[in-house]
């Protein structure tokens, strides 16, 4: 009864509150503004106390973005990519490099370029492209947001490429604890092969003799070359074992005094909670006020609730995560 009377006190206009919902009170919502602003430096700070409070990676497994991906390809009538363990070792190492050189861009702010990290993993391409990311909660939504740009888009659904390498990696970015996503493609230069010319070759080499010898002489690298994907086929179960491992080793890490959590999320959940509570004690509060008729001095209920509904909007279209 004691906790009954208590919870009315908080949400229900009465007596003991003035006939106001003391939710509703100047001082009540003075103490839900602060919490919310030192909740938000808790998040900011956590990381210079020594209390880690971690990023996404455990949510975003490498292949599942390797797999949309793919899907998303298959949708438009394109073959999917095949998993390159030299395009995941290059990603891995542009996703460090930016760590390591704090920056966020394709070029780092000493020129290196994304290609170099190719070049430096062994893979000799003659198509190349990258994709970023950071801090998205799950692999599909960092997938979305490059399908709904249009130059992210043109790499995941380019004809060009042939293979893929994806790497997720952690670490404090500008003195933000971030996730980085790097999507490379690639096709190499042994995939690039034009049997055009072989086509070609055949009909001319039948009404002058003279000419058969060079056709051949300069066609028969090109063929040798024509095999070469099917050094890939062997490299397809790989990306389960690398990736597992990947994850077994961010795993590892999370095992330690750490929060797994997005910082993001946890607090638009926390505002859309707070703004949805006030929402419907002020609705309770202006439905009781009229049934009693009770007179009330500033009453702006309806404003109230149009200045929430905008803020609840605003939180609603909010979203985490950037691309590059």
């Amino acid at each position: 009864m004691i906790f009954a009377a208590r919870l009315a006190h908080y949400f229900y206009p009465g007596y003991s509150n003035n006939h106001k919902a003391k939710l509703l009170h100047s001082t009540t919502l003075f103490l839900l503004v602060a919490f919310i602003i030192v909740f938000q430096v808790f998040l900011s700070s956590a990381p210079s106390v020594g209390l880690k409070v971690l990023g996404y990676s455990a949510n975003i497994p490498p292949d599942q973005i390797i797999t949309l991906t793919n899907k998303r390809r298959t949708e438009a009538g394109l073959s999917p990519l095949t998993y390159n363990p030299a395009l995941t070792s290059a990603a891995k190492a542009k996703g460090d490099h930016m760590l390591a050189y704090d920056y966020w861009a394709h070029v780092a702010s000493d020129g290196t370029e994304p290609w170099s990290f190719f070049i430096s993993a062994g893979y000799k391409y003659r198509y190349a492209g990258e994709n970023l990311a950071r801090d998205f909660s799950d692999p599909n939504s960092a997938v979305e947001a490059w399908m709904a740009s249009p130059s992210h888009r043109d790499n995941m659904l380019s004809s060009k490429y042939k293979d893929i390498g994806v790497a997720v990696v952690e670490g404090d970015l500008a003195g933000v604890d971030t996730t980085i996503i790097v999507q490379l493609f690639g096709t190499q230069l042994s995939d690039t092969s034009t049997p055009v010319p072989v086509a070609q070759a055949r009909p001319e080499a039948t009404p002058s003799p003279t000419l058969i010898p060079s056709p051949k002489i300069t066609l028969v690298p090109t063929q040798t070359l024509l095999p070469a994907p099917i050094a890939q086929t062997s490299i397809i179960p790989t990306p389960q074992i690398n990736e597992l491992g990947n994850l077994e080793l961010s795993q590892e890490k999370a095992s330690g005094f750490q929060i797994l959590l997005s910082p993001f999320d946890t607090t638009r959940s926390i505002s859309l909670a707070t703004i949805i509570l006030l929402s419907i004690v002020m609705i309770i509060d202006a439905v009781v006020i009229a049934r009693r008729k009770i007179p009330r001095v500033g009453g702006r209920t309806f404003a109230h609730l149009a200045f929430l509904g905008m803020i609840l909007a605003l939180i609603l279209i909010a979203k985490a995560g950037q691309i590059l």
